[in-house]
């Protein structure tokens, strides 16, 4: 389960030090914005809607437990994290998932992002697939109603401004969605991928990594979709390609 992260923390050299620990320690936790002003941070959050937010609580101008409570986005697990343990107790009653204090440590961290991925776990069930022997679909919207599409026929889905392209394994079809809206009908399925901004692939239908400066993919239909440098190392530890 590929994770979005967004962390909050007005000191630089905690910011810093926090978004190096993540990537060095969670490589499935992606971190999507590093702020330092808790007031730009509210509407940050209320637009990427992230999965988790590491979130520090004692800031200038809005403490952490402040900012919580003016989000319109609602549903991003939180990790706190301060130099001041007095405030466990609070950021627990305020829902937090963990409680970071800091200078914080790897194997806390990790730990806090497992708890976070279990909670995510057990209160998502992929669609179709509650004990009746379904195949995973997800809905797709259209003018005379809603097309239910096998999850494990998608090829790749590409970025068109406000629209979509779903490759299938027989058609294709544009949808009125962003590919961000597409990517969270699909998180409970861990083998998309994105390789870079316009494209999200399945895992399962790629059949060839090309290497290069990002490299490329040759999927299952022949397409060849190029891979973003900062995506690179990521897909080939995901594909187990030394």
């Amino acid at each position: 389960m590929k994770l979005r992260a967004i962390i909050v923390d007005d000191e630089r050299h905690s910011l810093e030090t926090t978004a190096i620990l993540i990537r060095k320690f969670c490589p499935d936790v992606e971190v999507i914005a590093e702020l330092q002003n808790p007031i730009d941070a509210v509407e940050v959050i209320n637009t990427e809607e992230p999965d988790l937010l590491f979130l520090d609580i004692s800031m200038p101008k809005m403490n952490g437990f402040e900012l919580l409570n003016v989000l319109t986005y609602k549903d991003a697990d939180v990790v706190f994290t301060t130099a001041y343990d007095e405030y466990a107790l609070e950021g627990f009653k305020q829902g937090a998932v963990h409680y970071l204090v800091k200078p914080i440590d790897a194997e806390d961290l990790v730990e806090s992002v497992q708890r976070v991925k279990k909670k995510r776990a057990e209160g998502k069930q992929p669609a179709g697939v509650s004990g009746l022997g379904l195949k995973p679909k997800i809905p797709i919207s259209s003018l005379n109603g809603v097309e239910l599409i096998e999850v494990d026929q998608i090829i790749r889905c590409e970025s068109d401004g406000n629209y979509t392209t779903i490759v299938l394994q027989q058609r294709k079809i544009t949808v009125s969605k962003t590919l961000k809206e597409i990517e969270k009908q699909l998180i409970d399925f861990p083998f998309f991928f994105r390789l870079h901004n316009s494209h999200l692939v399945n895992l399962n239908q790629v059949v060839k990594y090309i290497r290069g400066e990002g490299g490329s993919v040759i999927l299952t239909n022949q397409e060849e979709i190029g891979v973003s440098r900062s995506k690179k190392m990521e897909l080939l530890e995901v594909l187990g390609i030394n």
